[in-house]
């Protein structure tokens, strides 16, 4: 694995090599809105905790920063301590290193995961696991695609209760992208489908998620939660 000077934790991005029905299914709902020439380069995902001071500018600066390196940086997402979550496409790793020296005087880095090492075969209590973690650390981007994977390959009720915690983490998304509409109208969704025979789901409280998505719903406000 690579190892950036900065010590910064490059987390592997995780998820299954199964065998995949030939017919391939339709995605749940796309979350990439990647610029015209993002695609040659490498990805990489990185959040940035700013001091609270440096908060209110800090995606105007970290623009700056790339358009002075010359890496692209997509999809801002807020958490709600503040935190600013980017894909971040460079032509190099080198170039990557570049940047994440430039933006240190911003804040501190809580993570950077490199997207182009390709999934890797876990059980699915650990798939699970990871999953879970991600999204209680509001790492819902990372919680909806490693879902995804293993639901693509469930069947009947199980996975259609998978597919509404799915649309959950998708909400969240829109949600940390300012999209409010949109983040209500797809948990409004997601709402539909979070009934299941059992309480528990692979240690998600199946009760307490849907009580906490439909508070969001009747409130009009997201708050974070815990599964």
């Amino acid at each position: 694995m690579w190892v950036l000077p900065l010590k910064i934790e490059i987390i592997e991005s995780f998820g299954l090599f199964r065998s995949l029905p030939t017919k391939m299914q339709t995605p749940l709902l796309r979350l990439k809105d990647w610029g015209p020439t993002a695609w040659r380069n490498v990805r990489y995902l990185v959040r940035i905790v700013p001091p609270s001071d440096l908060s209110h500018g800090l995606l105007s600066s970290i623009k700056t920063v790339t358009m002075s390196v010359g890496v692209d940086a997509h999809n801002p997402k807020w958490t709600s301590y503040g935190a600013l979550e980017l894909d971040i496409f460079a032509p190099s790793r080198s170039d990557l290193e570049t940047f994440l020296a430039a933006i240190e005087p911003l804040g501190t880095l809580e993570f950077v995961t490199d997207l182009n090492i390709p999934p890797h075969s876990k059980p699915d209590a650990q798939l699970f696991a990871e999953a879970r973690s991600h999204f209680n650390s509001e790492r819902y981007w990372e919680c909806h695609e490693a879902f995804e994977g293993v639901w693509r390959l469930m069947s009947g009720e199980e996975k259609r209760y998978l597919q509404g915690i799915i649309l959950v983490c998708a909400a969240f998304v829109h949600h940390q992208k300012g999209e409010g509409e949109a983040a209500l109208s797809v948990l409004r969704r997601a709402a539909r489908q979070l009934d299941y025979a059992s309480r528990s789901y692979h240690g998600i409280d199946v009760n307490s998620l849907r009580e906490h998505v439909n508070h969001i719903i009747s409130s009009g406000r997201f708050e974070t939660f815990s599964i």
